[in-house]
């Protein structure tokens, strides 16, 4: 049950209303735990993969993030793995990474951060380098300890892409008539080929959906088939033709890129086949966004020492925290609770000797010290301390 727990979407009342059918049609006589003890087996095996002994090692790689979450506090996760144990074959999974830290905190200074990577240094022995996106405190945190940073590749292509971008007024009005057509046409007729709703924060990773509804829309104005009334409706999308093929193969490429590195790591040959991406394009823009990606591949390459291979994608831990957010999605209000220890949860291959060392020897104390440590007071609990603070003032009011 805690295998289906943390690698499916399923909430924890869902997996015991399950687990009661499951009995009752298969006649198993499983005693069924509740939701509460299900949240107790997570957060149990979450401090367990933390408190674990971390090898001592020279070749040790990190990844960084923090997350904006409900309310005003923001989570700092670290993850981290060997170089040594990398398998450059394929995606690293969740389980290939060992969660270091997990710290809640109103704001995340430079020096903050710093602080928290000292404490992992003496028990990891050398950080060799540390993936991360482009944020201003983690960028100066790695800097006072003179560590490399590979910048993500997922947020340096958005970023380029936003250079090449911000200042168009062609792509911006694009982007513009399309989110006003979801707010004007979304109970009307033509409901059913609407562009898909755009992201407002992290706009510039998430521009495939519009485009490629831009592409849709464009083969079928040139199709004698299609609906003449909705052909009329989408008659503006020929004044963006040449955009919306523009940005739509940048992207294809942009795309295969992430693809190549993520999954082979960077080096000369990896490189050399990003580049060759580009043979055959003309276009002077997506030319421009060449020199951006040949001199991006080019530093990271000659900022790593010793590395045959090197890791240049962060999206493991950012699937970590976009798994944590759905586990509380459901109350947007609680905010950031000892929940958070989910994600070193994540991490574990739920071999049944371990789940068995984990439930036996993790104490609920335990719990209890970790969270009053690392997340403090939760949303929930000041709201409940605030509001059973007016209710005794309005009692006592003649």
């Amino acid at each position: 049950m805690l295998s289906i727990k943390l690698t499916t979407s399923a909430s924890f009342r869902s997996i015991s209303k399950v687990m009661v059918l499951v009995n009752l049609y298969l006649d198993l006589n499983i005693k069924v735990p509740c939701h509460v003890t299900l949240l107790l087996w997570v957060k149990k095996m979450g401090v367990y993969k933390l408190n674990q002994t971390k090898e001592k090692a020279d070749d040790w790689i990190i990844m960084i993030d923090e997350s904006i979450e409900f309310g005003h506090e923001k989570l700092l996760v670290i993850l981290g793995i060997r170089e040594s144990k990398i398998d450059f074959n394929r995606a690293l999974h969740y389980h290939d990474m060992t969660c270091l830290k997990i710290s809640a905190s109103d704001s995340w200074k430079g020096e903050d951060i710093k602080a928290v990577i000292d404490q992992l240094i003496p028990e990891l022995g050398t950080i060799k380098y540390a993936v991360a996106d482009m944020g201003n405190s983690i960028k100066k945190a790695l800097r006072l300890l003179s560590i490399t940073h590979v910048a993500d590749i997922n947020h340096k292509i958005s970023w380029f892409i936003k250079e090449l971008y911000k200042d168009d007024k062609h792509f911006e009005t694009y982007a513009k008539k399309l989110a006003h057509m979801r707010g004007s046409m979304s109970l009307g007729n033509m409901s059913h080929i609407l562009p898909p709703q755009q992201r407002v924060n992290s706009r510039y990773m998430n521009l495939k959906p519009i485009f490629k509804w831009g592409m849709a829309i464009l083969r079928m104005l040139k199709s004698e088939t299609s609906n003449p009334v909705e052909k009329k409706k989408m008659l503006f999308v020929l004044d963006y033709e040449n955009l919306i093929r523009e940005v739509n193969q940048l992207l294809e490429i942009a795309n295969r890129i992430q693809e190549i590195i993520k999954k082979n790591g960077l080096y000369e040959k990896t490189k050399d086949e990003c580049l060759n991406l580009f043979d055959k394009v003309t276009d002077k823009r997506i030319l421009k966004f060449k020199d951006m990606i040949t001199e991006y591949l080019t530093n990271m390459i000659k900022i790593v020492d010793g590395s045959d291979k090197i890791l240049c994608s962060s999206d493991i831990l950012e699937s970590s925290f976009g798994k944590y957010k759905n586990y509380i999605s459901d109350n947007k209000s609680v905010g950031i609770t000892d929940l958070a220890l989910s994600i070193p949860a994540f991490n574990s291959k739920l071999e049944q000797g371990e789940v068995l060392k984990a439930m036996e020897n993790v104490k609920i104390k335990q719990i209890k010290e970790w969270s009053t440590l690392n997340i403090g007071d939760t949303q929930i609990k000041k709201r409940r301390a605030s509001l059973k603070m007016e209710r005794r003032k309005k009692c006592l009011t003649p």
